[in-house]
């Protein structure tokens, strides 16, 4: 293992104990409300600046709380760097090359799945939201960027990595950039069947790396849920009606986890249509049993029944079933979602 190799581990190793005492991230929002914006630190193990503030305006638009001692990283983030920090401290002492390579795999290991943690714990903040809050703007998550900016409503969100993050990250690809030094410097000195085995070890940790954040991003993309609607106080997101019948209630949630509530079948319907919603963009389609009001089932599993002694709010007499018997209890044309679809599209 390279001299220079081993006074970067101790120069990373003790960069890292900086972090203990300086913020990682950032987030700040601005708004002509709060000239003087708000921010909110995240430390390892904590969280400042205009938290109680944050939590009072998310109230009102459905966003839970933010409790640090709820975060269960908080408490294992310091235990993770002081890992890296005395496994940094053994690589400099011992040398050895392998040792080297196993730590700053681990390395960037923690460093991507800290970042993929903290997006899927945003995506958890901006997604699920009170279906009961004050303030309801259909389709709109309040996410923040995980890096960037992002305009949330009237806010202008900027997301960035503070000193301590700025450390790591730095850090992080410090020890990846000595891994090829490493690797280049073996080419040289050592035989092919050595150099094979680093880079195969290497090259594997990334791989796996790379399988880890597609599965995390395939997970969120499949944690899409259905929300409640709030009966008497929600719009319909086609004909802006307000939604007041449990027994038609439906929902379109796409797969980016945006949801649409309609008072109809025949409104959800009119909306694909007429928004040319495409059907790799949709999660699915939820429509209510009329025979279990509020209660969701797949809209393209169930059958429709148009019956003059059935008053749905946007008068197409049209009402959803789970099961054909239950149906039955009802004088009218039985059809399913593609013959349904076809009808009302095809009408409008």
């Amino acid at each position: 293992m390279r001299k220079s190799t081993r006074i970067i581990v101790l120069i990373i190793s003790l960069a890292l104990i900086v972090s203990y005492f300086v913020p990682m991230w950032y987030i700040d929002l601005d708004a002509p409300q709060y000239p003087e914006g708000l921010g909110l630190k995240i430390w390892l193990n904590k969280m400042s600046g205009d938290l109680n503030t944050i939590n009072g305006l998310n109230h009102y638009i459905g966003m839970k709380k933010i409790y640090p001692d709820a975060i269960p990283e908080l408490k294992i983030m310091p235990y993770l760097i002081g890992l890296l920090i005395a496994g940094g401290l053994i690589v400099f002492f011992a040398g050895k090359r392998w040792m080297y390579m196993f730590w700053a795999s681990f390395f960037v290991i923690i460093g991507i799945v800290g970042l993929i943690d903290f997006y899927t714990w945003e995506y958890d903040y901006g997604h699920n939201l009170d279906p009961h809050a004050a303030i309801k703007v259909p389709g709109m998550n309040y996410q923040p960027p995980v890096l960037g900016t992002k305009q949330l409503l009237n806010f202008t969100a900027y997301s960035y990595p503070d000193i301590g993050g700025t450390i790591i990250m730095g850090s992080a690809l410090l020890a990846l950039l000595f891994v090829f030094v490493e690797l280049k410097k073996a080419s040289v000195t050592e035989n092919k069947e050595k150099i094979k085995h680093y880079r195969n070890f290497f090259s594997s940790i990334l791989h796996k790396s790379a399988a880890l954040i597609v599965f995390t991003f395939l997970l969120v993309s499949c944690s899409v849920e259905p929300q409640p609607i709030a009966y008497g106080k929600e719009q319909c997101a086609f004909c802006k009606m307000t939604i007041s019948d449990s027994r038609f209630g439906c929902e379109l949630l796409t797969k980016k986890g945006k949801v649409y509530k309609f008072d109809a079948s025949e409104c959800m319907i009119n909306y694909i249509s007429k928004n040319k919603v495409e059907e790799g963009t949709i999660y699915s389609l939820l429509t209510t049993d009329y025979s279990s009001p509020g209660k969701f089932i797949n809209a393209r599993n169930a059958l429709f029944l148009i019956s003059n002694s059935i008053q749905s709010p946007m008068g197409a007499n049209l009402a959803a079933f789970a099961e054909k018997k239950t149906a039955g209890a009802y004088d009218g044309n039985l059809l399913s979602w593609e013959q349904i679809f076809m009808e009302i599209s095809q009408k409008n």
